[in-house]
């Protein structure tokens, strides 16, 4: 038997035995695991929710990349078995052209990026420059290196069937530098103003190195097994391929994972409120309602535009604001006649009228999305217990793609003056639009021939707002009672507006994006409540704290008000409206947020709507008995769902006896107390930022019982001794004891549990954080009270009290 060689042409420019098929097989083998590969890439790509589109590309090429594989082996296994003579390849000899090539495709890339980024940071994307450098290096160098790879497929198709072409291919396949440096580059500048953004900077560095390194050597180890043609240089790459597939397939699960199991264990302290709410105040109410849209008429929303059921007019605030370009083209609208959208759901009975008002108004989200339309739940809710219901279109004034948001109108000229919050035009146009919307309202309840004639109780008005809306209602009521803007020139003037707004209720509520005057906003002599999730990913601590502090009670003030806050465990940002959702971020980071611990949206909506029929009820229709509701949450457990809450509360009727605002800690608020401190180690006043207030930190020296003791100078009269407290996180001991003294020389003596620090863990890249538990208490007074004092027993106690006062 002739032991005859065949030559085949292959790139490796081997001589094959006939009977040596090994080579052939594999190759065979290589296409299947490739096959198999792709399949699995494409039903991962299929079950992919959220992605970026950095992210979406880079699946989507390695896909590409696997393909290409598949054919190139393929094309030539079926050149290796179809013919039997070839000629050899020359021998290939490295050169300086190559050199120069490769050296000029990376320089270009770098120096793309960079004057691309240079260039496009000054413009406003919602970002500073710097953040905005960065942002525009991923989006080039995405585009750069998705150009890169068609090139090099359109490379590789060329030299398969035009065989001339191979000088051209070996050249350029050098330039493959030039897509690793750029998916490089992607991977990590994503992770780390990722990383950025969620405050995790050194573990989103260390991923985004981790996905870089490992879609380089996963791409470039199959773009070089198919160049090179050394058999060791393919295996070398063929491993280093599979272990970056390895790489990026664990860190993509790991990004598309939607968090960690915690143990959250609910703990409600064993003192009962002295009564429970009796009913569910969520559940909806005897009125038949109905519900309608209003706008300007011309608007491409046909629910504003040709369906609207009432036509309203434009109002210019080109004084204040200037939109993005992007929501001018989108909406149709500038801000020289920016619209009254809105939608209604109103009591049909005219009989039992005129009805409550209250207003809804959304916050900052992507304006391509109709945030308005997520507060349904509520306007039903609100309609069917007899009160109109407004939920206010804003999204003209929200986030547009690419990020970016409003700025200045004509008084940009004293921008110079304004060195805080370029945010502050928004604020303002968000609240005006509020009270234009009520001017409407007012108008159509003295039109005889509109349906909402003598329909409209002006006089009780509630306003709800969420996230910058949360902060917007607030700067609403201060500009109802004014004639000109703050700290603007008297050009820029308001309307009459006065009108009776009387309930606030924000939910996770921002902070200072308006400061007049250079101040946080002090308020007066309003009902306000501010409910948060412990799990906010938008707003990581309760921000509307410092609207609640800088509340302020006219003492001499007929009118009865409240402030109250509720802090919700297992509660986030965006599920308190429906089309929100779970993720608080842009679309990117949202994956990196650990969703898992997160409650029911059913669930989460079910407290908003407890709290808010509960407010507006109390505010506008005096209907007190859900009043213990705010006062501790553990009145309403029977109807809210099973997890952890903080509440507190103040009234404008209360007497305080401390509220540890003295730089003199020995002194109490009211006139003529006397403090006195016994075996404490630490006590005195400090500050506590999730509440934006200074508190009085008690610990007892070791051993020892520990005593802090209030003397009044005369008794007060009152039904309550309520207080503030909490332990910090270093703090394991849950109770302390408090002793009321009477006028008649006696006392009693009470055991108070204290809720331990909540933990939170936002991000699947940060640590477990705790939140401090300050929950409002409240002690039955017997007779006139003439002291008070807290006794500590043990070392490892450590707590904070606050706003000690007499309640009726």
């Amino acid at each position: 038997m002739s032991n005859k060689l065949i030559k085949i042409d292959d790139d490796d420019n081997e001589i094959v035995p006939r009977k040596k098929l090994s080579t052939i097989i594999k190759d065979i083998v290589l296409i299947g695991i490739c096959f198999l590969i792709l399949i699995i890439m494409i039903i991962v790509l299929a079950i992919m929710r959220q992605l970026t589109i950095q992210l979406l590309a880079l699946i989507v090429i390695s896909i590409v990349a696997i393909f290409l594989v598949i054919c190139i082996f393929s094309i030539q296994l079926w050149i290796k078995l179809r013919k039997k003579n070839d000629e050899t390849l020359q021998s290939k000899k490295k050169n300086v052209g190559n050199r120069i090539v490769n050296t000029i495709s990376i320089g270009l890339t770098m120096l793309t990026l960079l004057l691309s980024a240079s260039v496009m940071s000054p413009l406003n994307l919602g970002y500073g420059s710097f953040a905005t450098f960065i942002v525009f290096l991923i989006y080039m160098s995405t585009i750069i290196w998705i150009i890169t790879l068609l090139v090099y497929i359109l490379i590789i198709t060329i030299s398969f069937l035009w065989k001339k072409s191979y000088p051209i291919r070996q050249q350029l396949s050098y330039g493959t530098v030039s897509f690793f440096i750029g998916s490089f580059l992607t991977c990590l500048l994503f992770m780390l103003i990722v990383a950025m953004i969620i405050g995790s900077a050194l573990s989103g560095f260390g991923l985004g190195l981790a996905l870089a390194l490992s879609h380089t050597l996963f791409v470039g180890g199959i773009a070089t097994a198919i160049f090179y043609h050394s058999k060791l240089v393919k295996r070398i790459c063929s491993v280093l391929a599979a272990i970056g597939c390895v790489g990026v397939s664990l860190l993509l699960w790991y990004y598309l994972i939607d968090g960690y199991s915690m143990k959250i264990d609910v703990i409600i302290p064993a003192e009962r409120f002295p009564h429970n709410l009796t009913n569910d105040p969520s559940l909806n109410g005897n009125y038949s309602y109905g519900f309608l849209t209003y706008g300007s008429g011309f608007d491409n929303r046909i629910e504003y535009g040709s369906q609207a059921s009432i036509i309203t007019p434009t109002i210019d605030l080109s004084s204040i604001i200037t939109i993005s370009s992007f929501n001018k083209q989108n909406f149709k609208y500038n801000e020289s006649a920016l619209p009254l959208n809105g939608r209604i759901w109103y009591p049909i009975n005219t009989s039992h009228g005129p009805y409550p008002i209250v207003l809804m108004v959304h916050g900052n989200h992507m304006s391509t999305e109709s945030s308005e339309n997520g507060y349904e739940y509520l306007g039903t809710m609100l309609a069917s217990q007899g009160f109109l219901t407004v939920s206010i279109d804003e999204n003209f004034l929200n986030l547009a793609p690419p990020y970016s948001s409003t700025e200045y109108g004509k008084m940009l000229k004293i921008k110079k003056y304004d060195v805080s919050f370029s945010r502050r035009p928004e604020f303002i146009a968000r609240a005006l639009i509020i009270l234009e919307t009520l001017k409407q309202l007012r108008l159509w309840n003295r039109q005889e021939k509109n349906q909402f004639y003598n329909q409209l109780d002006l006089s009780n008005i509630g306003l709800m707002g969420h996230s910058r809306g949360g902060e917007t209602i607030v700067i609403a009521h201060m500009l109802n009672k004014l004639k000109f803007l703050p700290d603007y020139p008297t050009t820029i003037s308001l309307s009459d507006y006065n009108f009776g707004i009387k309930a606030l209720f924000s939910i996770s509520g921002t902070d200072d994006g308006y400061t007049p005057l250079g101040y946080s906003l002090e308020s007066h002599d309003v009902t306000m409540f501010g409910i948060h999730g412990i799990y906010d990913g938008d707003l990581l601590s309760f921000m509307f704290q410092g609207k609640l502090k800088n509340l302020r009670f006219t003492s001499n003030s007929s009118n009865y008000n409240f402030k109250a806050s509720l802090y919700v465990h297992q509660a986030n940002h965006g599920q308190f409206n429906s089309k929100w959702g779970r993720y608080d971020l842009i679309p990117g980071v949202n994956q990196l947020i650990d969703v898992r611990p997160i409650m029911k949206i059913e669930d989460q909506q079910h407290i908003c709507k407890i709290y808010m029929s509960a407010l507006m009820n109390i505010v506008l229709k005096n209907q007190m008995q859900y009043r213990i509701l705010f006062e501790d949450y553990r009145a309403g457990l029977t109807y809210l769902p099973y997890t952890n809450y903080i509440s507190t509360f103040q009234d404008s009727n209360e007497i305080v006896i401390a509220n540890f605002e003295n730089y003199d800690v020995t002194l109490g608020t009211i006139s003529g107390s006397k403090i006195n401190a016994t075996n404490l180690l630490l006590w005195g006043s400090i500050y506590v930022d999730v509440y934006h207030s200074a508190m009085l930190i008690l610990q007892p020296i070791e051993n020892l019982v520990g005593k802090y003791t209030i003397n009044l100078q005369s008794p007060i009269n009152g039904s309550y001794v309520r207080f503030m407290i909490g332990r910090t996180s270093e703090g394991l001991i849950d109770n302390l004891t408090v002793l009321l003294w009477y006028e008649n020389g006696t006392f009693d003596s009470f055991v108070v549990h204290v809720l331990p620090a909540l933990s939170k863990r936002i991000f699947k890249l940060s640590s477990t954080e705790y939140v401090t538990a300050v929950q409002t208490m409240s002690l039955p007074l017997a007779y006139p009270v003439m002291g008070l004092e807290f006794v500590i027993n043990d070392t490892n106690a450590q707590f904070l009290i606050d706003n000690i006062v007499v309640a009726n």
